[in-house]
């Protein structure tokens, strides 16, 4: 149980009937499990609204004792098909991030992609192998695979794995990443990516259904990337674009709330945020957690000295039980 003055927020991804599903290796949260936890959430803590954590950021109320901002990355079409129902069951709303790219151009994002490939294989050895095999074809040093080999296990993946995930998401430039990406999808999920994409993600006519049913939107920026390794000119020009992208399916674009990609961000993207009236920025501890045994959710000191733009998430499996 959390203190009084405590928010809570989770951050939550894939929420589907992942066991017998064609992909049972997918790293999410099970339909009836997230049922259970909304039965538990419910009776430990005040759920809010958007709206109630933007007017705290404005100054204007106080949160609830106890309070709990429920969290949706990424677009999918787990969203409006099983979260939606669930969270209307309940009376409750819930906030969804959807990244632009994904939903209007149809693009599977690379994140994504990575994780149909973990979750299409038996062996990660033999990917692990494979996967460094092309990469030398591809003329990456093997000093930089040699460095990220030097990983240890975290309690979500294996020392093949957490390398493979390394190489993709931080180490790799932008052409090598997508082409090793490319290969890896067609040989071990045998899917094109454009099939998978429709599979994954909400139309726009999805997204305007969570906004009609009183669910709320904000962004995810427009093409899912590290901000914090972006130019200030391309965070400007893509924290810009997912604006434009809120404004044609009628979210709110003042006073609006931004979740980070990968929850980085830096002093520029704050700066931007400001500019563009941003009121609430959400980070995302699922990579600190894949580390360190356990982070507490204190967000306290934030809401406290009005840094509202740098609200931390749990994943989860983190809440306590």
């Amino acid at each position: 149980m959390t203190s009084k003055s405590q928010l809570t927020i989770i951050s939550y991804h894939y929420v589907r009937p992942i066991k017998n599903s064609l992909y049972p290796g997918i790293k999410g949260l099970e339909l009836e499990e997230f049922k259970q936890q909304l039965d538990y959430l419910t009776n430990e803590y005040s759920i809010i609204t958007a709206e109630q954590l933007i007017s705290k950021s404005l100054g204007k109320e106080d949160l609830p004792n106890n309070s709990c901002y429920l969290t949706f990355d990424d677009g999918f079409k787990d969203h409006i098909e099983f979260v939606m129902p669930e969270l209307l069951s309940r009376k409750l709303q819930g906030s969804f991030f959807p990244t632009a790219n994904a939903i209007e151009k149809r693009e599977i994002l690379d994140v994504h992609a990575i994780h149909y490939i973990l979750a299409s294989i038996t062996d990660s050895k033999k990917l692990f192998n494979n996967f460094n095999e092309i990469c030398l074809k591809l003329g990456v040093s093997e000093s930089d695979l040699n460095s990220s080999q030097k990983l240890t296990p975290n309690r979500f993946d294996n020392i093949e794995i957490s390398h493979i995930k390394r190489m993709l998401q931080y180490v790799l430039p932008d052409d090598i990443r997508s082409k090793i990406i490319s290969i890896l999808f067609e040989k071990y999920v045998k899917k094109s990516l454009n099939e998978i994409s429709d599979e994954l993600y909400m139309s726009i006519s999805d997204i305007k259904s969570l906004i009609k049913n009183g669910m709320y939107v904000g962004t995810h920026g427009c093409s899912h990337l590290h901000l914090e390794k972006q130019s200030k000119s391309f965070q400007e020009r893509d924290i810009k674009l997912s604006l434009g992208f809120l404004e044609r399916v009628g979210a709110p674009i003042e006073n609006w709330i931004m979740c980070y990609p990968y929850g980085s961000y830096n002093q520029d993207t704050l700066d931007i945020l400001k500019s563009y009236k941003c009121a609430v920025g959400l980070s995302d501890k699922t990579y600190l957690l894949s580390i360190l045994d356990s982070v507490e959710p204190d967000n306290s000191d934030r809401l406290n000295n009005s840094k509202m733009l740098e609200l931390n998430r749990l994943v989860p499996n983190d809440l306590p039980q």
